[in-house]
């Protein structure tokens, strides 16, 4: 079986980068026996902090990484044809694909302008992973996607994120007629991604979280309070990311 987690935002600096690469190592984090193969496309070329250089690489246990320009339709045909062959690897094997979108992507890819997203989106079984702020653009943009491709968008999961101030101060979207909706008349997700420490944060930089504590920075051990503070997020961020599972968007 093969699910792709679409990482989607309505600007930069919402989160999707880190969001994403808790996702990759929450599913790293499992069991071998219990763990799909990965694959990870970065579509954020102007700041690749998932698959750039110093982040994401293959190996252990990532089939492979990649950067993806989503903003032309060149780019969603180059998807599509991967799509395919992971398709057909994915009917021995669970895959998941973790696609890590660029800023303002909406503008370009989900007006319907690109005519082959929605097809490209249903080959992939994807489900939408939107990183919410607290401010109305962000209500906005999400339900502008709702309303340009709505098949894609009958199910899905919103991550507040919790960088922005603790989960009361979502005060807009508690009160939006979106939220009541999509979460509690409909098939979303709610959960909140817990925040970072800011100088944990600038030293990881881009580099893999699970490659930091195997090894380091640089070839010297995080220090222990900050590798305390590393395990005690991440942990705190897969039991967030973990209902991303259970959702489905029926394939139309």
């Amino acid at each position: 079986m093969l699910k792709t987690f679409i990482i989607d935002g309505d600007k930069g600096g919402v989160g999707k980068s880190l969001a994403a690469r808790a996702l990759v190592h929450h599913f790293l984090s499992r069991e071998e026996e219990q763990r799909p193969r990965l694959v990870v496309y970065d579509a954020d070329l102007s700041n690749p902090d998932v698959c750039g250089e110093g982040g994401l690489r293959p190996g252990g246990g990532i089939a492979s990484t990649a950067l993806l320009d989503l903003s032309t339709e060149s780019g969603w045909i180059d998807l599509g044809t991967k799509l395919a062959m992971l398709g057909a690897a994915a009917q021995t094997a669970e895959y998941r694909i973790i696609i890590n979108m660029p800023a303002q992507i909406g503008t370009r890819a989900f007006d319907g302008s690109i005519h082959i997203v929605g097809e490209v989106l249903r080959e992939a079984n994807a489900v939408p992973v939107w990183l919410l702020s607290r401010t109305q653009e962000s209500i906005r943009a999400l339900d502008y996607r709702l309303r340009n491709m709505p098949a894609r968008y009958e199910a899905g999961i919103v991550v507040k994120n919790l960088f922005f101030g603790s989960a009361d101060k979502f005060v807009l979207w508690q009160t939006d007629p979106l939220r009541q909706r999509l979460v509690e008349e409909g098939a979303w997700v709610e959960t909140e991604l817990p925040e970072m420490n800011d100088q944990l944060a600038v030293m990881i930089g881009r580099r893999p979280f699970h490659e930091v504590l195997a090894s380091g920075i640089d070839g010297r051990p995080l220090p222990y309070g900050y590798r305390l503070a590393l395990q005690s997020w991440l942990k705190r961020a897969g039991a967030a990311l973990e209902p991303i599972e259970s959702v489905d968007v029926e394939v139309v």
